[in-house]
């Protein structure tokens, strides 16, 4: 009896051991904020590259929307006092996008004639109920305002407009007489339309995150472009550039 006792020592030893580590609490915490660590990091960094993402971008649809503004109050900008105006509003860029305005987004202002070409329906009068077609008469951009005021970088606005598809905002000039995308809402026979265009590649801090396969999660830091785009009616008539 005492052999076997002794023999079931061992055994007794390992169970009160294993009782006791499983009983033992300690490190609980580190463990689970070691697991809990990773997720909350991920959601801090989200957020504030989120957050930086929302900014920039409203930043951009009040440079639309006050460009086209100003611009759509004069509507002769063919001489050089204008043209010198022109650009002034141009330099209105660099003020809204501040504290943003190390990088100063693409700028196109494009004038767009709205008319129906043909009589399309055969009631002998040219108007909204026949095909009525949007086109560009008149486009700058700001890659060279002056030397007073930022121009974006040379490498960020050298997409060419004839390669963009219609509903992309442009990076130059768009074409003379080249179809431009308006909505149907505001396709009124007749008129013109002066249209802001601005775009932007936003370099994120650190990045977002990016899982090119199931095994594999990591932070993508190539730039996000973002852009904005606004129609106005020209207080003055025709706007001419």
């Amino acid at each position: 009896m005492k052999l076997f006792s002794e023999m079931l020592k061992p055994a007794k030893s390992l169970y009160s051991k294993a009782t006791h580590f499983a009983r033992n609490s300690r490190g609980v915490a580190a463990v689970e904020f070691a697991l809990i660590a990773p997720i909350l990091l991920i959601l801090f960094i989200g957020s504030a590259e989120v957050s930086l993402l929302i900014s920039v971008d409203r930043k951009l649809s009040r440079t639309s929307s006050a460009i086209a503004d100003l611009v759509a109050q004069e509507s002769d900008y063919t001489t050089a006092t204008k043209q010198a105006e022109l650009k002034a509003i141009f330099g209105v860029t660099e003020r809204i996008m501040y504290p943003y305005s190390d990088r100063i987004p693409c700028v196109v202002i494009t004038v767009v004639r709205i008319e129906a070409e043909n009589d399309t329906n055969g009631d002998g009068v040219k108007n909204n109920d026949d095909q009525v077609t949007a086109k560009v008469t008149g486009s700058v951009d700001n890659k060279n305002p002056s030397q007073d005021y930022k121009s974006p970088p040379a490498g960020q606005c050298n997409k060419s407009s004839a390669n963009l598809a219609p509903n992309e905002n442009a990076r130059q000039a768009r074409q003379k007489d080249s179809l431009f995308p308006v909505p149907d809402a505001i396709k009124i026979h007749d008129t013109d339309l002066v249209v802001a265009e601005v775009e932007y590649d936003h370099k994120p801090i650190i990045g977002f995150i990016n899982s090119k396969s199931t095994a594999t999660v990591e932070f993508d830091s190539a730039s996000v472009t973002i852009g904005d785009r606004i129609f106005l009616r020209p207080r003055q008539g025709k706007v001419n550039f």
